[in-house]
């Protein structure tokens, strides 16, 4: 009988760990907890969330190819099943039929990542990947009449009150606009506190139904923790990820750009919400021009321009009436039947907080957590006009609305507030909060994140990857200031120590998984941290910009507090996630605070890498409205001076840098009109890495190479370099079918213009074949795009038609607007009387 047992507490582990890798752990997790629910909640809690967090540990571990890793935590989840379960059984015997019904209605293996419960198959959630160098950006397909992400969740405010003349009123300016056949832009402006944004989200969700289907794109417009101001280009370079809009379409200049989203978005009316705008000048370039689009904008300054020069109907924000006053402090305080009792205090703190919805809220919150009698309390404290000032008045008083609600936390939890209130985001992670507080458990953690969200603190964020957020950032900067207060400096400094260790780890770990770029690492961390198994990109790009804000707030808060060789290893952890996703605007201001940092350490090999790499993000912009032409060349110059020793006994290291930044020279040289200048750097780029061991390189420096000739029409030599890049990308010890499909797209090229089109058209039909089964929508279509030119070009219009069309639907799968140039060449070809399928 024992051994039955055993046999089925190891029957269950095995399955719960098998569903890891599968969409079904959600609906297996309920059933493991009504089975370790019998010991009562906090027990059940304690397992599973241990179980959440294996999870998605094991998630990145498989995304960076870190088998051994993830296999490691799969053995611990296991065997906190296995033992679990056995403790179950041994105290409650009569529970062996639950969990054989467990295992009846759920397939115990997992085969080509699908696994069986009930009666339905469920799909790993693993997302497709390729080596090679493409974006590795996840896209949604697909962009015909109308964009397909994203959608704004349009559920109710929770304990939303308000004057429901001012949502009559929004209403009105909406119908006039659409009758008008004009966008709608609202302006909702009040004091800190007031409600705006709220207030703005209540109207999308009673306007729902006519608004549901559209996409709904967001922006927080607000200064940061260090006073700066979001750059309209930054959010667009955000949307068009949102959007799933191939980087290679998104252009440099900021006009552009613009006119660009304008272009996108024609297509549909769509629903843009900005809060907390500082500056107009911030709106303009991100407004849509469709018709019955609607653009909701919220403020705490009064922005006259924003009515004058872009028409936006302006809505001022007041305070709350007694009657809403009242039951929005009762809903938030939890008050229920106890509201009669405490009627004359209830009307106290109403009347204290004068209407403004943060003020009621805080003191809700207050009343929620605290003890009995802490009505009377804060009645008491609200009607003493030295002490109600603090809780009118947002910037000053808000400690002195939210401190007994802190203080009437359990020490677990107010050690987790006031780790919060050190880490530079509003928004965080469960596994950061075991990286901030070690010596907690997993039921300790649940239990701290369970009160603080109960507090109305914190709340989950709903994506179901375990985050959370602060609730406001007014009550981030008390958390903040009660730390300062009660924890010794050492400790701030050591809880800080361990926020940009555990996000230094992520990123250089994640950036290890997203290439084998040679990098300086004097830690020699990225030979240790390098895949084992396959590496699924999209899921890492995915959890990197899921952490991004975090992330680059991370990077400041390292320069800013001295931690400069931290800094420097950010950014330079990011460096490929910024590439792949043409993220320029974050990537250019991480590297520029990278280059301050690696000067105070005064890391010479530091110092070069850093001004590559932050000359490299102007060189893939490459904006010269920006100035970007200039300042690569000016970054990469200082690169070479560090990497060239007098001696001229440069190390491997100097050597794969200087290498690295004179073909970034060849390149940019290239794209200023110059190939000749490229083929220059390009051979010096070359001869630096002589007696080093790098495939990739010098496959890389061949393309470069032949593409350059081509430009100079020299096509033998054109045809020799290219072919030649094709062999060594098929030769690496990971094949690149990629970079083969682009050696051979640009021999395709060379032929063209060495007027060769038969031998275009067979270098195409190869480059076809390569990426028919792994090839990027996005490449696969630019070839489609090109054979049919040339098929065009040759009278065979008919083999054109049908490369054109696949063109454009391909195009359309990448999201991408060139699908519109197959379009044209079709239209073209039916007007010149080509045959019609």
């Amino acid at each position: 009988m024992e051994a039955e047992l055993m046999g089925l507490a190891a029957s269950v582990a095995t399955t719960v760990v098998g569903a890891f890798a599968t969409d079904t752990y959600t609906a297996l997790k309920n059933r493991l907890g009504a089975l370790f629910g019998w010991g009562g909640q906090e027990r059940e809690d304690s397992v599973l969330r241990e179980l959440d967090e294996l999870d998605g540990d094991m998630s990145l571990a498989r995304a960076r190819g870190d088998d051994a890793r993830a296999a490691a935590l799969a053995d611990r989840a296991e065997e906190l099943v296995r033992d679990r379960v056995r403790r179950l059984l041994a105290e409650q015997p009569s529970s062996a039929d639950d969990v054989r019904d467990l295992l009846t209605g759920t397939g115990d293996t997992v085969i080509h990542g699908t696994m069986a419960v009930g009666g339905q198959v469920h799909v790993s959630n693993v997302h497709h990947h390729y080596h090679g160098e493409e974006p590795a950006v996840p896209r949604q397909p697909v962009l015909t009449s109308a964009l397909p992400l994203p959608y704004l969740a349009l559920g109710p405010v929770l304990h939303y009150q308000n004057n429901e003349a001012l949502l009559l009123r929004m209403n009105a300016a909406w119908e006039s606009c659409r009758a008008a056949q004009v966008p709608t832009r609202m302006y909702l402006h009040g004091l800190p506190g007031m409600g705006t944004s709220a207030t703005a989200r209540e109207w999308l969700h009673r306007r729902r139904e006519e608004l549901t289907g559209r996409p709904h794109l967001t922006a927080s417009l607000g200064r940061d923790a260090w006073g700066n101001v979001p750059e309209p280009a930054a959010v667009l370079e955000r949307w068009f990820g949102e959007l799933g809009v191939p980087v290679e379409d998104v252009p440099a200049d900021p006009g552009a750009r613009s006119a660009y989203f304008r272009r996108l978005v024609a297509r549909t009316p769509v629903v843009l919400l900005l809060e907390d705008v500082v500056l107009a000048s911030q709106i303009e370039p991100l407004l849509p021009n469709t018709p019955d689009s609607v653009v909701l904008i919220t403020s705490t300054s009064r922005l006259p321009s924003l009515v004058r020069t872009l028409n936006a109907e302006p809505f001022e924000m007041g305070p709350l009436g007694l009657v809403h006053s009242r039951r929005l402090l009762v809903e938030v305080g939890r008050i229920g039947a106890d509201e009669a009792r405490y009627e004359e205090e209830l009307d106290l703190i109403t009347d204290a907080c004068g209407g403004l919805p943060l003020a009621l809220c805080i003191a809700g919150a207050q009343l929620a957590v605290g003890p009995a009698g802490r009505v009377r309390e804060l009645a008491v404290e609200l009607s003493d006009r030295t002490t109600r000032l603090g809780a009118l008045d947002m910037e000053e008083e808000l400690s002195s609305a939210l401190d007994p609600g802190y203080r009437a936390l359990a020490p677990d939890a107010a050690a987790l507030y006031r780790c919060i209130g050190l880490h530079p985001a509003e928004e965080f992670e469960v596994d950061l909060v075991r990286a901030m507080l070690p010596d907690l458990d997993a039921a300790a953690r649940s239990r701290a994140l369970r009160q603080l969200t109960t507090a109305n603190l914190i709340e989950p964020i709903g994506d179901g990857q375990g985050g959370y957020r602060v609730r406001h950032r007014l009550i981030h900067d008390h958390a903040l200031a009660c730390a300062r207060a009660d924890e010794p400096v050492p400790v701030q400094e050591a809880i800080q120590d361990r926020i940009i260790g555990y996000r230094l780890e992520f990123v250089e770990r994640t950036e290890a998984a997203l290439s084998s770029r040679h990098r300086h690492d004097p830690a020699g961390v990225y030979a240790a941290y390098a895949p084992t198994g396959t590496v699924d990109a999209p899921a890492l790009i995915a959890s990197l910009e899921r952490r991004r804000e975090s992330l680059e707030n991370v990077v400041r808060l390292a320069h800013e507090t001295g931690r400069h060789q931290q800094t420097w290893r950010l950014a330079q952890g990011l460096h490929t996630f910024y590439l792949k996703c043409g993220l320029h605007s974050p990537w250019i201001t991480t590297h520029e605070l990278a280059v301050r940092s690696a000067e105070e350490c005064r890391d010479r090999m530091a110092l070069a890498r850093m001004y590559f790499e932050l000359g490299f993000a102007h060189l893939d912009r490459w904006s010269t409205l920006q100035g970007d032409p200039e300042a690569a060349r000016g970054y990469f110059e200082r690169a070479l001076e560090l990497v060239r020793p007098e001696d001229g006994d440069a190390t491997e290291a100097q050597r794969r840098t200087e290498s690295s930044v004179l073909e970034a020279l060849g390149l940019a040289e290239r794209k200023a009109g110059d190939p000749a200048g490229a083929l220059r750097h390009y051979a010096l780029g070359l001869a630096a890495l002589e007696g080093i061991d790098h495939p990739r390189g010098r496959a890389l420096f061949a393309l470069h190479r032949g593409t350059a000739c081509t430009d100079l029409r020299r096509h033998d030599e054109a045809k020799r370099e290219l072919l030649s890049a094709r062999d060594q990308f098929a030769a690496l010890p990971v094949p690149d079918p990629y970079n083969q499909a682009r050696a051979l797209t640009r021999y395709a090229e060379d032929r063209r213009a060495a007027g060769l089109p038969d031998a275009a058209v067979r270098a195409l039909d190869d480059a076809t074949e390569i990426m028919t089964e792994n090839g990027p929508p996005y490449q696969r279509a630019s070839i489609h795009l090109l054979r049919g030119d040339l098929l065009g070009e040759s009278g065979d219009r008919h083999a054109a038609r049908r490369d054109w069309t696949t063109a454009r639907d391909l195009f359309l799968e990448a999201n991408s607007l060139r699908a519109q140039e197959a379009d044209q060449r079709l239209v073209g070809s039916e007007s010149a009387g080509g045959d019609v399928e």
